[in-house]
């Protein structure tokens, strides 16, 4: 039987054709014939929480295009301090800023949960828009998607009351990292502080507080049930939009 890079133990080459989330992936639109001697180059890697893919700074030669798992993206702050700007998840490709010449990673990625990703070489994604026109559309569909999440983490995760923010950003990892049963790995609380823009003890109160009232309920681990629908009645109700 063939290793396919859909089996989460194999790493190595990857097989797009055979991906089981294709249509989410960055050549969803590519003809098969784009399935063979130009994507030879790419690979299939599994990153543990905590590892980086890549530095801001770095003149990297490499996107990545996310099959599973929660990633963070950090930019350095004048004072040499690191704050989390933008949270990514299944289906979304990283690094695309290096289309542009001499332009170097803008951020630092890095696993929040196991991450599982296809690196791209630059040169490979070059080719193929050269050879399949439609993949422009595609990656600029990507680009027009950071801008518009990135819109909305300024307008959801940025203001408002503390407890609201947590809120949101509970329904946000739901939205990009959520299994099959709608469950939720956690962020660590010192990264929910600083996604929202609070405390670490005040956002590790409002956790308390929502799981006391039943909005977030503990599967097992770090792995827990988030009441959508409770919150986003909530914050209805509080007239506190959801977006």
């Amino acid at each position: 039987m063939a290793n396919y890079c859909t089996n989460h133990e194999w790493k190595g080459r990857a097989d797009c054709a055979h991906c089981g989330i294709r249509q989410l992936m960055l050549f969803s639109g590519l003809p098969e014939s784009g399935f063979t001697e130009l994507l030879q180059p790419i690979d299939n890697h599994l990153y543990s929480a905590g590892a980086s893919l890549y530095e801001e700074g770095v003149r990297g030669q490499t996107v990545y295009s996310i099959r599973r798992g929660l990633l963070k993206l950090l930019y350095r702050t004048p004072d040499g301090s690191q704050r989390i700007v933008r949270l990514h998840g299944k289906g979304i490709t990283i690094g695309l800023e290096l289309l542009d010449a001499n332009v170097a990673y803008h951020h630092t990625a890095v696993a929040v949960e196991d991450v599982d990703a296809c690196a791209i070489p630059l040169a490979t994604l070059k080719n193929l828009q050269a050879r399949f026109p439609s993949l422009c559309d595609k990656v600029r569909q990507q680009l027009q998607q950071q801008v518009d999440r990135a819109d909305q983490w300024i307008k959801d995760l940025n203001t408002g009351v503390a407890w609201s923010r947590v809120a949101r950003l509970l329904l946000l990892l739901r939205e990009l990292g959520a299994d099959r049963n709608g469950d939720i790995e956690l962020l660590p609380r010192e990264d929910m502080a600083a996604v929202v823009g609070v405390t670490t003890e005040t956002a590790s109160r409002i956790v308390a507080d929502f799981k006391r009232r039943g909005l977030l309920l503990k599967v097992t681990g770090n792995t827990y049930r988030c009441n959508a629908q409770q919150l986003d009645q909530l914050l209805t109700e509080t007239g506190v939009s959801t977006g």
